[in-house]
């Protein structure tokens, strides 16, 4: 046994430490291996646990200043991370939108992607408040599975992007990702004054998100099914055609349950 464990252990290390890309070495909750798993498994235990067990006897905290001070600040943030990556993909002319590889290079073009890799990794976990939010406000009906699978993962692939592919081929994941939370965040600080506007806008927002995933999964589908060799590694298109798949069919169940029936429930 102990000897599995030292060559799992070994395996791993190799994996996290040794193969990683040697200039995020010293990138705050990059620069360990244990970090990010534990703000993972923190987030869980506290949503799905610890969180509902302390408001069980206790009224929903009152955080509707906080919680719109959190929307604008998304927007803002989002809206900024939008707009670098326009500007990157604008100074790039020969962008390939079929398979990009990584630029691993210690240049000015070569940290833009990492530094653009990193924020959009940070953004990440920023996201995680929402949750805890729900759980504060006593909204556990809202902490689905597919609200708490979506921002654990997108958690520890963004992590995993910044270890091994900073950049290149997943540019589009974090162009289309945050246009749309931008809409999103802005959508949630008029629905907290009551706005008919956002009520109104809702399903469109949903749609938006559809679309989002079914470009991502063309995005990295295309380059995975044809085998197409550009330098980004090939288990990277497969894994991010995989969970373009995968969330977007748990989008489309939510957008029939909430929208098909007639119901309407707040989106992931």
């Amino acid at each position: 046994m102990a000897q599995v464990l030292q060559k799992l252990y070994q395996g791993f290390n190799f994996l996290l430490v040794e193969r990683h890309d040697a200039r995020s070495r010293d990138l705050p909750l990059i620069d360990s291996t244990w970090q990010v798993p534990a703000i993972i498994g923190l987030y869980l235990i506290a949503v799905l646990k610890v969180g509902p067990r302390f408001m069980e006897n206790r009224k929903p905290y009152d955080l509707k200043n906080v919680i719109r001070l959190y929307n604008i600040a998304q927007v803002v943030l989002n809206s900024a991370f939008f707009l670098a990556e326009i500007y990157c993909l604008w100074i790039r002319p020969n962008f390939n939108y079929v398979c990009q590889p990584v630029d691993f290079s210690a240049t000015n073009r070569g940290y833009e992607e990492l530094a653009l890799s990193y924020a959009y990794f940070l953004l990440k976990i920023l996201d995680l408040a929402d949750t805890l939010f729900f759980v504060l406000r006593k909204k556990q009906s809202h902490v689905s599975f597919l609200h708490v699978y979506h921002h654990a993962i997108m958690v520890a692939m963004t992590y995993l992007g910044v270890l091994f592919v900073p950049g290149g081929h997943i540019y589009l994941l974090g162009l289309w990702n945050t246009l749309v939370h931008a809409v999103m965040y802005f959508y949630y600080y008029l629905a907290s004054y009551g706005s008919q506007w956002a009520a109104r806008f809702k399903v469109y927002l949903t749609r938006m998100q559809l679309v989002q995933f079914v470009h991502l999964g063309i995005h990295f589908g295309r380059p995975a099914l044809q085998a197409i060799d550009c330098g980004f590694p090939m288990i990277w298109h497969w894994i991010g055609f995989g969970q373009a798949l995968l969330i977007l069919g748990m989008f489309v169940d939510f957008y029939i349950k909430s929208y098909g029936g007639g119901k309407h429930k707040k989106s992931a």
